[in-house]
């Protein structure tokens, strides 16, 4: 006959051994992570599919951007990408060398600098001597319409060398700041004279 206290041990080991059911509070916030989970993944894969699908569009409409702007700020050019760029230019992203007839007519600085509401990227012309011959807007998050914006622009074609901002009136080295857009109107122009400096550092360095 076994012993009681065999018998007593190995009720104990086999209870041990049962599990015991998960806390009903347990239970529930694990099922609120597995759902949560689920959703996060499947929201993950479709913003994926969607980048898929879009990003081919949105680069097309850049690109087209991008080249409506060379024409805009260097009229009646034939344009070639530079592969090597000046080093230090702040917000550099390229230069396209223009040509008209085969001759340099000198080239188009795409920039990025910062506005009011954030990044600001430009397109800017500078010619052999220097000047700027245009400058379009890319991208921005600013509040100005598109009036007030292209008046802003209209003061940079003819400009050299260091840029300023007046308050009050343009001259040949300053132009008008946007009435209650300071901010702005500092932006572009900072973006302006970095394009200047890019162009500079390219047609000197003989850069291709």
């Amino acid at each position: 006959m076994d012993s009681p206290v065999i018998e007593t041990q190995e009720a104990q080991e086999t209870a041990a051994k049962v599990k015991k059911p998960l806390d009903p509070r347990v239970q529930y916030y694990l099922r609120i992570i597995g759902t949560l989970f689920v959703i996060t993944a499947i929201v993950a894969v479709l913003l994926s599919l969607v980048n898929m699908v879009t990003r081919p569009m949105i680069n097309t409409h850049a690109e087209e951007k991008r080249v409506a702007a060379l024409s805009k700020v260097m009229p009646d050019a034939d344009f070639e990408p530079v592969t090597h760029l000046p080093e230090g230019i702040d917000g550099l992203v390229s230069i396209t060398k223009a040509t008209r007839n085969g001759s340099p007519a000198g080239c188009c600085v795409q920039i990025t600098t910062n506005g009011f509401g954030g990044s600001l990227e430009l397109m800017v012309g500078v010619d052999g001597n220097g000047a700027v011959t245009g400058v379009d807007i890319l991208s921005h998050a600013e509040t100005l319409n598109t009036n007030r914006h292209g008046w802003l622009l209209e003061q940079y074609p003819g400009h050299s060398g260091e840029i300023l901002v007046s308050k009050t009136s343009a001259d040949s080295s300053h132009i008008q700041a946007i009435s209650g857009a300071t901010v702005t109107s500092n932006g572009v122009t900072r973006g302006v004279n970095n394009a200047l400096k890019a162009a500079e550092a390219y047609q000197k360095g003989g850069l291709s």
